[in-house]
């Protein structure tokens, strides 16, 4: 009778302890996060721009990126929260949900949204989609149209919580922009490696091994108990 515990006793602990043995630990980074834009990129003081006072900050092409309309030339603005976010599809699809209300200025139009594995381990969410506004051109005599500002947002997990980087530029010079806003996911300094929690897939998994280890297990105590018997 002292065997009947085993298998459940075995499978429930590595359900539960299996998945986190394996996965990469969780670490905090060396040093403060930094985003670290484009070359040529200057950053923005904020008082001659939107940036709020909560320790935002904005960088925009500066003189050595020539031929940039002001209103057309592409902005970077990084906010930090205190949530530390977790960069995984559940988090993710969530903020995407939520894209709708952060721009409530413009119709969004969700494009695509996947994790980014640093060289280091860190793992940094990216969120894009098209801002899409009616811009009335009656006042010169002409129907209204449709301008389309592309928007990308990159999630970097940091000690003290989350820094969500948010880029915007035309939807024409997406091609020009894209890989090298992207880029700054391995340039920027300071990401933290924060681990998701293990899937539910693999807890299963685990439990169902210890469960096979767990009845071989009883089968010797069994076993045993007919030996002495």
């Amino acid at each position: 009778m002292r065997a009947w515990p085993i298998p459940v006793v075995v499978a429930v602990t590595a359900g539960l302890v299996g998945p986190r043995l394996v996965a990469a630990p969780s670490r905090p980074s060396s040093e403060p996060f930094a985003y670290v834009p484009p070359d040529g990129f200057v950053e923005r003081a904020a008082t001659s721009s939107k940036v709020d006072a909560t320790g935002a900050k904005a960088w925009e092409p500066g003189p050595a990126i020539a031929g940039e309309d002001a209103k057309t030339r592409p902005v970077v603005v990084v906010h930090h929260s205190k949530v530390a976010m977790q960069v995984d599809e559940p988090s993710l699809g969530k903020m995407v949900a939520e894209m709708p209300q952060a721009f409530d200025d413009c119709t969004w139009v969700h494009r695509r949204h996947e994790t980014r594995v640093r060289a280091d381990g860190a793992r940094v969410g990216l969120i894009e989609g098209d801002c899409e506004r009616e811009v009335d051109l009656g006042a010169v005599g002409m129907p209204s149209a449709k301008a389309k500002v592309r928007k990308l947002q990159l999630v970097f997990p940091e000690n003290e919580g989350t820094a969500i980087a948010t880029i915007s530029y035309p939807v024409d010079q997406a091609p020009r922009w894209e890989p090298l806003f992207e880029a700054t996911i391995d340039r920027s300094k300071g990401v933290a490696t924060r681990v998701p929690p293990p899937p539910s897939w693999q807890h299963v998994a685990w439990g169902l091994g210890g469960l096979v280890l767990g009845g071989l297990a009883a089968a010797l105590v069994r076993k045993k108990d007919r030996d002495e018997t």
